[in-house]
């Protein structure tokens, strides 16, 4: 089992030493002057569950931390431990200042790290409200962490927080079947990582008339690699989403087409969309495999069409603030 407090870096402290130690950490010793610099905008809560491994923890840790570079923040891991059996916690702490192109681009940021028990009988929201800073809107990333524990935090951890996300390309559960106290401040990484699919594949058929779109229409498939299972399901949502207004079928009520999700994809391509017509209509995005490239293949009533689309994808730290503030 993972000690995921040991895969950070920082200074271990004894938890009660941490807020002492924050109120004079930017004006004293190497870090003197940088004071001004520290100007926290938010606090974001990273939350591990006992499953995730000590690389992937330090990986979404490193990730928060570019975040922070741009949007600073007051930073706060919880790393669940089975190492601690007398319900102790232990902490560390993290701190660094990033330089831009010149001396007033620095930006400071802070991160405070906890290990605790697993089963944490309420301590644990109470040590966070310590730590955060009161007056900042706060955020919560869920990351591994089971359903039936989320379930307990409702109305401690994440009562009043603006938003939380979570990645379902990643999670072992569907958290999207929770029952969370305000949907509307939940977001899926995977459908923030889509971005760059849904600018791509909507430039084109912007082209044409939604009701030409829908016309003959039989299905829409949405296939997807192994790993990619969050990006398929919101892929085929917001193409239902779409096509929800036109066609006779729609004004019935009724889909203007069936939906398909397939977890299978031609020579490896991480993912494709497929219009099927009753004619020799046709519509076919591929995301090719390696590279920022994808290609449309097509034929909507006009001419042939072959296209090159390009599809960068979001850096990690991109692909957060898509899901927090937008």
């Amino acid at each position: 089992m993972a000690d995921l407090i040991k895969a950070m870096p920082g200074e271990a402290l004894p938890v009660a030493e941490v807020t002492d130690r924050l109120a004079t950490m930017w004006d004293a010793g190497p870090e003197a002057g940088a004071a001004e610099f520290r100007a926290s905008q938010m606090n974001v809560v990273l939350h591990f569950g006992l499953d995730v491994s000590n690389a992937e923890a330090r990986e979404r840790f490193d990730t928060l931390i570019r975040f922070a570079q741009r949007y600073p923040s007051r930073i706060i891991v919880l790393c669940p431990t089975l190492s601690i059996s007398d319900g102790s916690m232990e902490a560390k702490l993290y701190s660094q200042c990033f330089i831009g192109d010149s001396h007033r681009e620095m930006c400071c940021c802070e991160a405070l790290m906890l290990a605790y028990k697993s089963e944490d009988s309420g301590y644990l929201a109470n040590q966070v409200s310590i730590w955060l800073e009161g007056d900042l809107p706060t955020y919560h990333w869920f990351c591994g962490v089971p359903t039936k524990r989320i379930k307990k935090y409702y109305d401690s951890l994440i009562k009043g927080v603006r938003r939380c996300i979570y990645d379902s390309s990643y999670e072992k559960e569907d958290l999207r079947a929770l029952d969370w106290p305000d949907p509307d401040r939940v977001r899926d990484l995977a459908n923030a990582r889509l971005l760059p699919v849904r600018q791509a594949i909507g430039q084109f058929l912007s082209g044409y008339e939604l009701s030409a779109l829908c016309n003959g229409l039989q299905k829409v498939r949405v296939s997807h690699a192994a790993g990619l299972s969050g990006e398929g399901f919101h892929l085929v949502e917001w193409l239902k989403d779409c096509l929800s207004e036109c066609g006779a079928r729609a004004q019935a009520g009724e889909p203007c087409a069936s939906f398909e999700l397939l977890n299978r994809t031609e020579d490896g391509a991480p993912l494709m969309v497929e219009f099927i017509y009753e004619d020799r209509r046709h519509f076919k995005w591929t995301k090719f495999k390696e590279g920022n490239l994808g290609e449309i293949v097509a034929y909507l009533g006009k001419h042939n069409e072959k296209i090159t689309t390009r599809v960068k994808p979001l850096a990690a730290e991109q692909s957060i603030a898509e899901a927090l503030f937008f």
